[in-house]
């Protein structure tokens, strides 16, 4: 595990083939937690860039040859932060959009982004999109987020445990998919992903239950970074969840003023001993729903309060 604090402005070694870079502006402490407004620009390699999207997910995968793969798309606002992902990154079109399921925080940001920054579908700056894939379309929630996503004309599959796509340096497989429509609830219905880019591996469990989880990452192997399920929820969770996947570095998603008070304390604590980062301020305001919130981090927890960039294979 990693024991030590990312230093700063420079590539830090957290993990064997694995690097990240960090730089923060100095900004007023939360205690216990490093805050600060950003992180360096992206490089021009290979990684993985976590959006901002406050409460919800987006990830982007970069290749070393261009490709772009997108791993859900936020809640509506979330459009513009991952346009200005691709922006940062000269990417015009996405390979592959992989959506864990379907609630608002998921994938509310996919039709406005699709439609490019003019925000008007059919002209041309709307994103080009090669393929979708998701958890299948049967039991869709009856919302406009997910109304918008089924209307949608580019190309899709319902994937599957054991699907796998692969462009050079990156290689994305579905290692768990959730229960039937009839006994499950969206969250539980979703996919679980184990991504290796240019050998640095990550599992993204969607908002599936700790269960799930676990199986996924027995069937993942052990990874560099977990990407928290369901933005830090006790419900993802667990010990045979961290001790399956092992990672050096945990992700969380969730926004600063989030009413679940995610990510629980329970979660901080089942991390204590683990270097983590988040995304927004996590629900740790003081002046937000949760204000005892702060008090659970620990010394090796940080706010990114922006985009995260974590370079991969050794890329600075």
């Amino acid at each position: 595990m990693l024991q030590k604090r990312p230093d700063f402005d420079r590539p830090h070694r957290v993990h064997a083939n694995f690097f990240f870079t960090l730089s923060l502006v100095s900004a007023a402490p939360l205690a216990p937690l490093d805050v600060g407004p950003g992180l360096a620009p992206p490089s021009s390699g290979p990684g993985f860039h976590f959006i901002d999207v406050g409460q919800g997910s987006a990830l982007l995968l970069v290749g070393r040859e261009g490709h772009a793969v997108l791993i859900d798309a936020g809640p509506p606002p979330a459009s513009e932060p991952i346009l200005a992902a691709l922006a940062a990154h000269d990417l015009a079109a996405v390979d592959l959009w992989i959506f864990s399921h379907f609630d608002n925080d998921h994938i509310g940001g996919f039709a406005r982004a699709l439609a490019g920054p003019d925000n008007l579908a059919g002209t041309d700056d709307d994103l080009e999109l090669r393929e979708r894939w998701d958890r299948g379309m049967d039991g869709m929630p009856e919302t406009p987020a997910a109304l918008a996503y089924a209307a949608a004309t580019s190309p899709r599959t319902a994937a599957r445990p054991g699907d796998r796509w692969d462009a050079p340096g990156i290689t994305v497989r579905v290692v768990a998919a959730g229960s039937p429509p009839e006994r499950a609830a969206e969250n539980e219905r979703g996919l679980a992903l184990c991504i290796e880019v240019e050998g640095t591996t990550l599992l993204a469990p969607g908002d599936l239950p700790f269960v799930q989880v676990e199986a996924a990452a027995r069937a993942c192997g052990a990874v560099d970074v977990l990407w928290t399920s369901h933005h830090g929820s006790r419900t993802g969770i667990s010990q045979a969840v961290l001790a399956a996947a092992a990672p050096a570095l945990v992700v969380i998603s969730a926004g600063g003023d989030n009413p679940y008070c995610h990510p629980h304390p329970e979660t901080l604590s089942l991390l204590q001993t683990y270097a983590v980062w988040a995304t927004d301020l996590a629900g740790a305001s003081p002046h937000g729903p949760c204000p005892g919130l702060a008090a659970a981090w620990g010394p090796e927890h940080h706010l990114a309060l922006a985009d995260l960039w974590l370079p991969a294979g050794g890329a600075d």
